[in-house]
This record gives C-alpha cells, structure tokens and sequence, in this order.
C-alpha cells in the first residue's frame, strides 16, 4: 500500500552535492537535511586534512588520519541524490510535457553557481598558479561538466576546479531521470544500455568515456532511487529509528575500517555494503519523521543546507588558498596546522552562507 508523501523541495546538488528538488520550498524532511550538512561538513574536513598534510603546506598528517574516514562519504552523497530526485520527479515519470521543465530547473540549480565559483577560482588562479586548460575544447568540457580524458585535470578529469568531477556523474543522472520524464521506454532503453555498457567494461579496455559511464557512481544513484521506491511503496517501518541506529552503527564501522586497517578494507565489497546501509538508513529516517509527524528544520541546519552546494564548489579552494597565505605568513608546525584547519571550517562556511544568500538564491530566483 503506498504511503502519501509531501512534495519535496530544493537542496543543494549533489555529490558532492545531491540534487534539488522542483518545487523550489524548503523540503519537509529535516533528517534530510542534517544528512546533507553532516556529509558536506565531513568532505570539508576530509580535504581539509589532506590539504594540511601535503609537503609543500604543512606536511603534518594528524588531521589528515583523524579525518580521513570514510572514504565512503561521497557515495552516501550521490545515494542521498537519487533518493531526493526519485521522491521528487517520481511522479512524473512518462510524462512528457514535464520533462522540458524539468531539465530547466536541473540546468538553473547547477550551471549558473558552477560557473561563478569557476571564473573566482579561475581569477584567483591568476595569483596563485593552477593547472587551467589551454585548448578551447578543454575549456568547453569543463564548463558543460564534461569530464576530460584520463590523466587530464587530475585524476577525475575536472580541471580547476577539482571537486566538479562528482557533478560529472550528476549530470548524466540528471539526463537519464529526464529520459524517464520523457518515456518510460527511452528511460528503460538508456537504462539497459548503461547495465550492458558497466558489464561490457567490468574487465577493462574501454575507452574514457565508457569508463565513466560504467563508474560506480551510476550504481549509488540507483541504490538512492530504490530506497525512495521502497519509501513511498512498502508499508512503514514499525521500528525504523532502532533500524536506523543499527544501519548508522553499521556504516560508521565500515568507514572506520580503513583508519583501522593500515588503508584497507578489512572484507571486499565493504564499500558496496555500506552503500546500501546508506539507503537504510534515509529509508528509515524518513519513516521515522512520518511517524513523528515534525518536518521543520531548525534555521542554521535549513541556512547549511541551502548553502552545501556552494559549500561544496568553494571549501576546496579556500582551503589551499587559507594554506597558502599562512605558509606566506611563516606560519608552520602544528600550530599553522591547527589554524589552517579552523580558518578552513569558518571560512568555507561563512563564504558558503554569504555566497547562498547574496549570489547563489538571486542568481536561481532570476533565472527562474
């Protein structure tokens, strides 16, 4: 029996940054957004860390070892991408006339705040070295969020700005769900085609492009919108928030792993297994605030929402360029270490809410 749900609103795109939802209201599932301002807040540290511990910084490795877990962090992102776009567009699938407005918000919420933190990262690169491309087709890549070929823009081919390469793989999510939008037989075609492509390239040998198609992003996506199906098909949890706590105790156990284990797993497939913890986890979230009947956010949480997609394009840069200028002050030790890594969190995170607030909602509002 299916459950009603409330149509669910905007956050920030995914990946890093998972998707935004149509409606454009503020969305009625709070844990949702603590998921996302924790999982953003967690990445932050994450490059944080790995920024202070490189040698031509501070060559320090403590932040880097105590938050370097959870390498599975950016799979729960694009897991909780295809769980708010399933709840979100769900409803529209084979429904033509829905799909030209659709790829409109899609285009709206992404393409515009890319492209302004782009041209700040690019201007900046102006003072600070940076690898930019030097051919017009480079260029055209990395504006369209179409990832370079292998060793270009490192190792996930997105020149300049590094973090891009997650909104590769949301990009071509968004295109699919829209094919569903347009027909359920194009969506399902697409669909088959991307399963035999993944199986074709299991083995190796395929070109960049199959390669990235066949990356394990297209499956975390789908984990996402199996767990949105299950949310509004299946009957509730009678005890989703015990479940919830176990999947969490679960998923943690998981992402400490490698801290614990010299960098490796300590069983294969670990990463998979916490992917679907991932989706138990919002499953049982979501049913647990249905059953509460609360869906408010408190405001700081709603205000770090908002803004978790600009967090995501510009703590990257601002770290390395909060790492620079204090290398530049003679800062170094652990005392630049620890201040590098304060200045990291305050400053991305007061740029991200300035950013949302000032630039990012009025951009969207306009072209809206």
């Amino acid at each position: 029996m299916t459950r009603p749900m409330s149509a669910t609103s905007t956050s920030s795109p995914g990946q890093l940054q998972p998707a935004a939802v149509a409606s454009g209201r503020r969305a009625p599932y709070a844990s949702l957004n603590v998921v996302r301002v924790v999982l953003a807040l967690l990445v932050l540290g994450y490059h944080a860390g790995g920024t202070i511990a490189l040698d031509k910084y501070f060559a320090i490795a403590t932040f880097e070892h105590l938050l370097g877990f959870g390498g599975n962090r950016v799979a729960f992102f694009f897991v909780l991408s295809g769980f708010v776009m399933k709840l979100a567009y769900g409803k529209y699938i084979g429904q033509i006339d829905k799909c030209r407005p659709y790829l409109w918000r899609r285009f709206v919420r992404v393409f515009p705040t890319y492209w302004v933190v782009l041209l700040m990262v690019f201007l900046a690169s102006m003072v600070f070295p940076a690898d930019v491309p030097g051919d017009i087709w480079s260029v055209l890549k990395m504006l369209l969020l179409i990832p370079q070929s292998h060793g270009a823009g490192g190792p996930h081919g997105a020149p300049l700005l590094i973090v891009a390469w997650t909104m590769h793989y949301e990009i071509v999510f968004y295109l699919v769900l829209g094919a569903w939008i347009a027909s359920r037989v194009l969506g399902a075609t697409i669909s088959v085609l991307l399963v035999i492509n993944a199986a074709d390239c299991a083995s190796g040998g395929c070109g960049p492009y199959r390669d990235f198609l066949s990356g394990l992003p297209m499956a975390y996506f789908v984990v996402g919108v199996a767990a949105a199906w299950a949310v509004r098909r299946l009957p509730a949890l009678p005890a989703a928030r015990p479940i919830m706590w176990l999947a969490l105790a679960g998923y943690v156990a998981i992402a400490l792993m490698p801290q614990l284990s010299d960098g490796q797993w300590v069983w294969p497939h670990s990463g998979l297994l916490s992917v679907g913890l991932a989706g138990v986890i919002l499953v049982c979230l979501v049913n647990a605030e249905e059953a509460r009947a609360q869906r408010s956010s408190s405001a700081w949480v709603q205000r770090l929402s908002d803004a978790s997609y600009a967090l995501y394009l510009l703590h990257f840069p601002i770290i390395s360029l909060v790492c620079k200028l204090l290398m530049l002050a003679g800062l170094q030790g652990i005392v630049g270490a620890t201040l590098a890594l304060v200045l990291s969190f305050v400053v991305s995170i007061a740029a991200a809410l300035a950013f949302n607030v000032y630039i990012e909602r009025r951009l969207v509002a306009w072209l809206k």
